[in-house]
């Protein structure tokens, strides 16, 4: 039996915090792999918005190239239509039936975890590995977790990192600005990013 930790998102792109999560979530519960999931259509964000997942996985793979412990995963991006966690997991838990699943999530998701669709069941098929990520304190991030498992019964593991003020969004501002984004993703889709002209005005889909 395999333990794996989910990294989802849009990756619109990946960037350091995320790959520091990942590294914090192999150390800290000793996970065998972490798969990183790139969501197709996420209910919550405007496809308007977001380059097209080609472009997306491709700098997901120059991200954790020459890191085995890493795997790009295109399972959400087999499904037609809207991607929801709770249905990723679902389809999961029938696929590697064998293996173990943890959630990884930053503070904001897992603060807002209960407007998602299905949470209750999100927490039933998965560990939730949350993060600190926008400020929260340890008491609030504590208080949640132990709300979240009164009401769900959940399984929550607070775990830490190293506090890193990088999102998406800043970086697709940075580079429409002109400014620099070689200190927030590694050096290989900085390059894929310039190359690519990304972020530059027009989103391309």
């Amino acid at each position: 039996m395999k333990q794996i930790g989910l990294m989802g998102g849009t990756f619109n792109p990946i960037h350091n915090a995320h790959l520091a999560m990942a590294a914090a979530a192999l150390e800290q519960m000793a996970l065998d792999e972490i798969w990183f999931m790139p969501s197709k259509n996420p209910p919550h964000k405007s496809s308007q918005d977001i380059v097209s997942e080609e472009l997306r996985s491709d700098m997901i793979r120059l991200a954790i190239q020459g890191a085995p412990q890493y795997i790009f995963s295109d399972f959400e991006l087999r499904h037609e239509g809207t991607t929801y966690t709770a249905e990723t997991l679902k389809r999961l838990q029938q696929e590697y039936p064998a293996d173990r699943f943890y959630f990884l999530m930053g503070g904001d998701s897992f603060f807002q975890l209960e407007t998602w669709y299905h949470p209750e069941q999100i927490m039933k098929l998965t560990t939730i590995l949350a993060f600190s990520r926008n400020g929260e304190t340890d008491r609030q991030m504590q208080a949640r977790a132990d709300e979240l498992a009164h009401r769900y019964e959940a399984d929550i593991r607070l775990l830490s990192m190293e506090e890193m003020p990088v999102s998406s969004s800043l970086i697709r501002d940075r580079v429409q600005n002109g400014q620099p984004v070689g200190a927030l993703v590694p050096p290989a889709v900085e390059e894929y990013i310039r190359t690519n002209h990304l972020y530059k005005g027009s989103v391309t889909t």
